[in-house]
C-alpha cells in the first residue's frame, strides 16, 4: 500500500517542485504550498458533496455507453464539479493569505491545490486498479499534468481578477477555462472506449490536446512572470487637494 501511495504522488510531488522552482522572484513559503496541498486534498470531498447535490436535482450523469452519455459524463460527473470544488478551496485559501502579493503566486497556489486533488484522485484510482503500476505511469503523464495545467489556467484568470481587471470576461474565464479544457480532456478520454475503431484518431486529438494546454501554460507562467517583473500594477487613483485631482507622488 505504502508504495502504491508514493507511485500515486510522485508525479504530483515533482510538477509541484517545478513550479516552486519557478517562483524565483519572490518564493512563497514552502509550508503555505504544503498547507494549498491540502486544501486540493480537501477538494476531493468537497467535489462529493458537489456531486450529490447535483444529483439531487438531477445533473449527475453518468453514462459511458455512448457517446453523449461520455460528453454529459465528462461535464456533469467530473468537469464540472471538480473545477468548482477547487475554486472553492482556492478560494478559501487566498481570501485571507498575505504572502498572496504577486499574480504568479495565484498560479503557484493553484497548481498545488489542483495538485492535492490530482494526487488523491491518484491514488484512489491506484488502490482500485489490476495493475496499478501501468496505471500509475499512465496517469501520471497524462492526468496528473492535465490537472497541474488546468489549475494553471484557473490561477491565471484568478489572479488577472485579483489584480485589477474586473470584466465580466474575466470573472467567468476563472472557472469557465478550466471547466471547458477539463471537460474535452475527458470526453475524448471516455470517447476511446465507445469508438475503438477510431481510437487512434482520438489519441491523436488527445495528444494536440495536451500539448496545446502545455503551450497554453508556459504563454501564461511567462505572462504573469513578466508583469511581476516589471512591477505592473495598478496606478494609484488621484486625491483631490481642493483645486482639482492630484496624481500622487511615485513610490520611491
Amino acid at each position: 500500500m505504502l508504495l502504491i501511495i508514493v507511485t500515486a504522488l510522485i508525479p504530483a510531488v515533482i510538477l509541484g517542485w517545478w513550479i516552486y522552482q519557478k517562483d524565483s522572484l519572490h518564493p512563497e513559503p514552502l509550508r503555505m504550498l504544503i498547507k494549498a496541498f491540502l486544501y486540493g486534498v480537501g477538494s476531493t470531498f468537497v467535489t462529493l458533496v458537489i456531486t450529490q447535490l447535483m444529483g439531487m436535482i438531477g445533473l449527475f450523469v453518468y453514462d459511458l455507453g455512448s457517446f453523449a452519455g461520455a460528453v454529459g459524463t465528462a461535464l456533469f460527473a467530473a468537469a464540472l464539479p471538480e473545477e468548482m470544488a477547487k475554486l472553492l478551496m482556492l478560494w478559501l485559501f487566498l481570501r485571507n493569505n498575505p504572502f498572496y502579493d504577486e499574480r504568479f503566486d495565484g498560479i503557484v497556489y493553484a497548481a498545488c491545490v489542483g495538485l492535492g486533488f490530482a494526487g488523491t484522485e491518484n491514488i484512489l484510482y491506484l488502490v482500485q486498479s489490476e495493475n496499478w503500476l501501468g496505471t500509475g505511469i499512465m496517469r501520471g503523464i497524462t492526468a496528473v499534468p492535465a490537472h497541474f495545467a488546468i489549475a494553471c489556467a484557473m490561477g491565471y484568470f484568478y489572479s488577472k481578477r485579483h489584480f485589477g481587471d474586473r470584466s465580466t470576461i474575466t470573472a467567468i474565464c476563472v472557472l469557465a477555462v478550466p471547466v471547458l479544457i477539463h471537460w474535452i480532456y475527458d470526453a475524448l478520454a471516455f470517447s476511446e472506449g465507445i469508438f475503438p475503431a477510431l481510437s487512434v484518431v482520438i489519441n491523436v486529438l488527445f495528444v494536440l490536446l495536451i500539448w496545446r494546454v502545455y503551450r497554453s501554460t508556459m504563454r501564461r507562467i511567462d505572462e504573469l512572470q513578466r508583469q511581476d517583473r516589471t512591477g505592473m500594477t495598478p496606478p494609484p487613483p488621484p486625491y483631490h487637494d481642493g483645486n482639482g485631482p492630484v496624481m500622487p507622488p511615485p513610490l520611491p
